[in-house]
Order: C-alpha cells, then structure tokens, then sequence
C-alpha cells in the first residue's frame, strides 16, 4: 500500500512552528471580532474580522461607493474595517473637522509621501506654521492680483484646443482640461507653464507625475506589501521613489534658480524663501517639499471636476442652454471677480464639486483618547474615524434627489449647513489652493459654453464610459470625455 508522508508534520518537533503561527492568527481574529471595542457599532460581519474587502473594493476602484453602500444600508456609523470607522452626517462631519481640532491626521497620510509638506503633516503644530505661510499667496485677493491674466489665459488656449479638434471630429475635454490644470500649476510653482495647452502634447514631466499618482494610489491600499516588495529587492523593485527623484530634479532645479533670480516671473514661494525655515521663510528643501505637493495635488484635481462638470452639462440639454444664457452676456474682458457674480455659472460649479468632487474619499482621523460620541454610538479613543464628502454629498436628509446633477438646487433661499458641502475638507485642513480651483473652474466654464456653444458629447461618451472609477482621485471608467461640434 502507498503511503504519503509529510515530513515536516510527521516530526514532532516542528508542530509547534506549523501551528503556534496559526493558533496566534486565530486568536487576534477572535479579538477583534469579539472583544473590539468596535464590536457594538453596525456594519458587515467580516468588516469585525478584516479589512481585506475594503481594500480589495478600494483597488477596484469602487471604495467610495461601498462606503456609501454600507451607510445606506447601516446608518450614519458603519464599522468598515476592525480598526476604522466611517461616519457620515452634518453633526458627525462638524466635531471631527471643526477648527479646534483635537482629532489628528491619521498615520495613513504619510504613504502619501514620506517626507512631511502641509498635506501630510500629522503634527498640527507643523501643518499650522506652513498653512500660515502658505495662506498669504493663496489667498483669493493674491490669486487675482498676480495669477488671475494666466489662469484666464491657459483656461482660454485649453478651449481653443476643444474647439478645433471638436470641429473636424471629437475632441478629448479630459485630456484638454488635465493640460490647463497643470500648466497652471506648473505656472505658479515654476513661473513658467509645462506649455501643454499651446502644444497639445504631454511633457515628460508630467508623464512621470501621472505615473506617480497611479503608482501613489496602489501604494495607499497595500502599503505593507510595496513596503515588503521595495525591502526584499533591495530597492530595486521601487518605481515610484525613482519617478518621484526626477520630479524632484526638476523640481530643485526651478527652485536653485529661483534662489539665483534666474525666473522669468516670481513662482508661488516668492516672498516666502530663506536661508533657512523659520517663522517667516521656508528654505530650499522646504520650498521643495511643498512644490512637489503642489503639482501633485493642483494637476489632477480640478482636471477631474471640470471633466465630469463637462459630461453633466452637455448630458442635460436645458442645464446647458440656460448656463450658455448667462455666460453670453458676460463683457468681452471679463474677470474673475465678475465670473463669480454669476448665480447660474457658480450654481453649475457647485452641482459638479458636490457629485464629482475630485477627492470624495474618507479623511482619515484618530479618535482623542477621551472617545467620541456620534449619532448615539460611543467610538473609543485611537480608533481611525473617517468621514468621506461622497456619503456627506448624497445625503438624502440633507440633499433632495442627491444623486441627479440639479444646479438649480444652488439659487433656493434655503441654505444648506456649511458643514454638509466639503469638495476641498473642512476646517484648519481645508485645501490650501481652493481659491485657486475656483477660479480655474469659473474661467474653463465660463469660455468653453461662451466659445463653443452648442458643443455637444460624442456617442463614444456614454454613462457606463463615465461612471466614477476611484483610485485615490476619482476618473472616469473610460479615461476620456470626448465631445463634438
């Protein structure tokens, strides 16, 4: 008779290698599972047992909408992992994210990046010294004052390039409105723009920057593995810190020049560079730090919401004549400060950062140590709490139809509570270059339904080809957004 035979199980003395691993796993799923202080609060079994469906729901690029799924189906609290909690709702949203903040940046804003900028500074104390710096360029009387000529002249070329592919053909709005938006960054970072929208094409540069925000978005979900990965090839096997090294490259070699007053016009810093950080002046490696932040951050976002604001527009014909009404009275020269007396126009905008928000995931927080209680459920200080703006923004208590693009929502009397609108955060941590957006979204809307009226989507722009992918900012499924004339 045949015999199989194991030799590691048949030795008696490597039983315990073989089980005691095991027996410990078991244990710390039990824990969690029974003994959490998390176990009392709703949400799926196995998000008690582990939080490889989130994550798993995250690389598909549905993460968002899970979450919303579960608070739909769960209420308000919703335990989405063994050690996170995501909360949605006005009262929930307001004390995690009010100014007086004893709730901190969670750990998780690091894998990010490793080196600290005003994004991923957990320290508060840090993140208040660059905000206040920072908060001086970025203000929207600054912006005007210096930005507003270029933003208005980028967001026109953009529009210009849409108008004259959309004239023999289709033409990629996605692919126009990501140009503008980073060369507008690029503008305000480098003094000079990536001239993307003069020449149509990409630059090395930000083939790279697309890369690591793909690359970044991986890394967010399976830290620990790319972690392991990068350790056990002994680097060889870390694209994304060598992608991010040529941005950096090119990056320090603006700001030498920049220190050397070798720009063509003043960039973002300037007024804020020293010899060394202090108080008053960032030095170089900071000015660094914060620039690569800033391309990172200023490029794909408002490309997003201008895509999506966009498809919603020209999907709802009637939305889309009353806004070209409006934006053909606007005088030839208009500015800035006139695009944002425009009821109808900033009611569009609003509509479009509501549901296509760029950003709409969870914002990780930890719980203080004395606990916090939210909508009748005690969660224990060190939990991660998060709130994300894509349950906040489809609230049915709050929105009526939350899920159909109704402008119209913006020009009622009755105001919505400032804490159940947050497309750029909510309180100390609210986007630093929010005036910024703004303005890019007011200028891009404003001339391509005053310049190209009546444009219209081509049949390959489908719902299914735009329905929202997330991975880490949101995009459509089918990468584009072609429309025609």
């Amino acid at each position: 008779m045949l015999v199989l035979s194991v030799p590691l199980l048949d030795h008696p003395v490597h039983m315990p290698a073989v089980y005691l691993p095991l027996l410990v796993l078991s244990l710390l799923i039990l824990k969690q599972a029974f003994l959490s202080p998390l176990r009392h609060l709703p949400g799926p079994w196995y998000t008690s047992w582990t939080g490889i469906v989130l994550r798993f729901q995250a690389l598909k690029g549905y993460r968002s909408q899970w979450v919303d799924e579960l608070h739909r189906k769960y209420g308000p609290v919703v335990r989405i992992a063994p050690d996170e909690v995501d909360v949605c709702g006005f009262d929930g949203y307001r004390e995690i994210h009010k100014i007086s903040n004893p709730f901190l940046k969670a750990p998780w804003y690091i894998r990010f990046r490793e080196a600290v900028n005003c994004f991923t500074a957990t320290d508060p104390h840090v993140h208040a010294r660059k905000r206040r710096l920072l908060s001086r360029p970025f203000s929207k009387s600054s912006l005007r004052e210096h930005w507003e000529p270029t933003v208005r002249r980028l967001a026109a070329a953009a529009v210009q390039g849409i108008k004259k592919e959309a004239a023999v053909g289709t033409s990629d709005a996605m692919k126009w409105w990501t140009f503008m938006a980073t060369d507008v960054t690029g503008a305000l970072v480098f003094s000079e723009s990536f001239g993307m929208t003069e020449s149509g094409q990409k630059s090395k540069y930000i083939e790279e920057l697309e890369f690591v925000n793909k690359a970044r978005a991986l890394r967010l979900e399976v830290y620990g593995l790319y972690c392991a990965l990068r350790t056990f090839t002994l680097g060889y096997f870390d694209p994304l810190t060598r992608a991010d090294q040529y941005i950096e490259k090119r990056t320090a070699e603006v700001v030498q020049r920049a220190s050397e007053r070798k720009l063509v016009k003043a960039n973002i810093f300037a007024g804020l560079k020293g010899e060394k950080s202090s108080d008053e002046t960032m030095a170089d490696r900071e000015v660094l730090l914060e620039s690569v932040m800033l391309i990172v951050a200023g490029s794909g976002t408002t490309a997003v919401t201008m895509t999506f604001l966009t498809w919603a527009v020209m999907a709802n014909p009637e939305i889309q004549s009353r806004l070209e009404e409006e934006v053909a009275t606007l005088s030839e020269g208009f500015t800035d400060s006139e695009l944002e007396a425009q009821p109808y126009l900033n009611a569009v905008i609003n509509e479009a950062l509501r549901l296509y928000g760029a950003a709409p995931f969870g914002l990780p927080r930890i719980v203080p140590a004395t606990g916090f209680s939210v909508c009748g459920h005690q969660i224990p200080g060190g939990t991660i709490v998060t709130t994300q703006s894509f349950s906040l923004h489809r609230d049915g208590n709050v929105w009526a139809e939350p899920d159909q693009f109704i402008p119209e929502r913006w020009l009622e009397k009755q105001q919505h509570p400032e804490a159940t609108f947050a497309p750029f955060g909510g309180g100390s941590r609210t986007c630093i270059g929010l005036h910024m957006a703004q303005m890019e979204l007011r200028f891009a809307t404003a001339l391509l339904f005053r310049e190209c009226a009546g444009i219209k989507l081509a049949p390959s722009t489908t719902p299914e080809s735009m329905e929202i992918a997330q991975y880490s900012l949101i995009a459509p499924k089918g990468r584009k957004c072609e429309v025609m004339l």
